[in-house]
C-alpha cells in the first residue's frame, strides 16, 4: 500500500514538474467551497524536524498553505514575499506555511538530501515561516490532488478550506489582496 502511494505522489510530482507556472491570472483558481476540510487529522514534521498535526492551524483564523517546490522557479521567488507577509500578518490571526512537495523519496519516505536542498532555498529566500514535510496524511488528504506548483490555498482554525486554490504565483500586493478578503470573511 505505502509504495502504491509512494507511486502515485511520485506520478502526481511528475505533472507538477511540467506544470510549473507564475500563475496570476483569475483563470488560475480551483473553486472549492468554504467548510471542505482539507487535512482531517494528520501528523508530520516541520523542515526543522519538529512533530505537528492538525492542531497547527488551532488559534489562527486564517491559514495561507502555499505548496511549492526546489525545481520551480516562480515558486522560490515568491518566497521572500511570502516571509514578509508572514511577518506584517503575524499579529492579524493570520500564518503561513509552506509545504515542499518533491522531497519525498520512492518509497513515500523523506529524501534527505531534498530536504536539506529545501533547507537551503527556505533560509536564501527569507522564507522564515514554517514549512512542513509531506506525510503519508498529507498527501492522502490533498496533496495528491496538487497537480501544480505553486498551489496555494486557505483554512480557517479547524482546517476547513476558506475560498478558493490559487495555482501559480501572485505578486505581494496581488496576496494582500487576497489576504484581506479572507480576513474578513472570518471574522
Amino acid at each position: 500500500m505505502k509504495k502504491l502511494l509512494s507511486m502515485i505522489f511520485v506520478v502526481a510530482m511528475a505533472l507538477v514538474i511540467v506544470s510549473c507556472g507564475s500563475g496570476g491570472s483569475s483563470d488560475d483558481t480551483v473553486s472549492t467551497a468554504k467548510g471542505d476540510s482539507l487535512f482531517g487529522n494528520f501528523t508530520a514534521q516541520t523542515i526543522s524536524g519538529d512533530k505537528v498535526d492538525q492542531t497547527v492551524f488551532s488559534g489562527k483564523k486564517l491559514t495561507m498553505i502555499n505548496v511549492w517546490a526546489t525545481f520551480c522557479s516562480p515558486c522560490i521567488n515568491e518566497m521572500p514575499e511570502l516571509g514578509e507577509i508572514s511577518k506584517e500578518y503575524a499579529d492579524k490571526g493570520f500564518q503561513l506555511i509552506g509545504i515542499p512537495a518533491d522531497v519525498t523519496d520512492n518509497n513515500g519516505g523523506l529524501d534527505k538530501d531534498m530536504v536539506a536542498k529545501a533547507k537551503k532555498i527556505v533560509k536564501q529566500t527569507k522564507a522564515n515561516y514554517m514549512h512542513i514535510l509531506p506525510s503519508t496524511d498529507l498527501i492522502n488528504a490533498k496533496l495528491s490532488d496538487v497537480s501544480s506548483v505553486p498551489e496555494t490555498f486557505f483554512v480557517d482554525e479547524e482546517g476547513n478550506q476558506i475560498g478558493q486554490s490559487y495555482v501559480g504565483a501572485r505578486s505581494k500586493s496581488d496576496w494582500k489582496k487576497i489576504i484581506d478578503e479572507l480576513l474578513k470573511s472570518v471574522e
